[in-house]
């Protein structure tokens, strides 16, 4: 990696719970990773002592986690860019319209937009993106179903680890129906992949993944597995 973009990266969330990931969109390559707050690993060279461990272990802000490849959080709405591309799969014209007056009722629930009151009124979908509109994700969802939704978040590599060669990654989690009656043992409710059409619910992912999937959005489609850069040796000048 490289190290003073490291150090900057570290500087910049040292005082805060959080993770950064600079990667090269086109090639994989990680240029520089930060997770906050850390340790100093010089402790556990000589053997670490009680008071040192106890400190370390017991600390809510988890600083033995990286958080990069193992912090494991709801996606949020960084996730309705593949609900998104569900739906347009799914046959969806992106002209298409839905009002957000605040939130939806469905059932016997009422679903609330982030922007409550009075809404963000009609949108299509590239305004719905813009203004992260939850009521429109929420329609996407209910048109899709959960199971649409979580294979086209598998294809942009949610729910695996991706390989890096760092130890101790953790997958993260793409549910459908599946898994929720095998894993519990109940049936999935449609109120869940309204929940799910923005990010939240049972849905899990690590910053690492999600630097992934940003970076097929934008090179145009491709899923690039994230590697450690090498360091590159400098040559001469080439005379022509």
């Amino acid at each position: 990696v490289d190290a003073d973009l490291q150090n900057y990266c570290y500087e910049r969330i040292k005082d805060t719970v959080a993770s950064v990931i600079v990667m090269d969109v086109h090639t994989g390559e990680v240029h520089a990773l930060a997770s906050s707050p850390s340790f100093d690993p010089n402790q556990f060279n000589f053997g670490i002592n009680p008071e040192q461990w106890k400190a370390l272990s017991t600390d809510p802000k988890r600083p033995l986690t990286n958080r990069v490849i193992s912090g494991q959080y709801a996606p949020a709405s960084t996730f309705k860019m593949i609900v998104a591309l569900a739906a347009l799969e799914d046959g969806l014209d992106p002209r298409q319209t839905h009002t957000c007056r605040g939130y939806i009722d469905f059932g016997d629930s009422r679903f609330h937009c982030w922007k409550q009151d009075p809404g963000h009124g009609t949108l299509d979908l590239v305004e719905s993106i813009s203004q992260s509109c939850d009521i429109y994700f929420y329609e996407l969802a209910k048109q899709l179903g959960i199971n649409k939704i979580a294979a086209m978040a598998r294809r942009f590599g949610l729910g695996e680890e991706t390989g890096i060669e760092i130890p101790g990654e953790r997958s993260g989690l793409v549910p459908d129906r599946d898994w929720k009656m095998g894993a519990l043992g109940r049936r999935w409710q449609r109120g869940e992949t309204l929940i799910a059409g923005i990010g939240q619910g049972y849905l899990l992912t690590t910053p690492l993944q999600l630097a992934v999937m940003t970076a097929a959005l934008v090179n145009g489609g491709r899923l690039v597995p994230p590697t450690l850069a090498k360091a590159r040796e400098a040559f001469p000048d080439v005379q022509h």
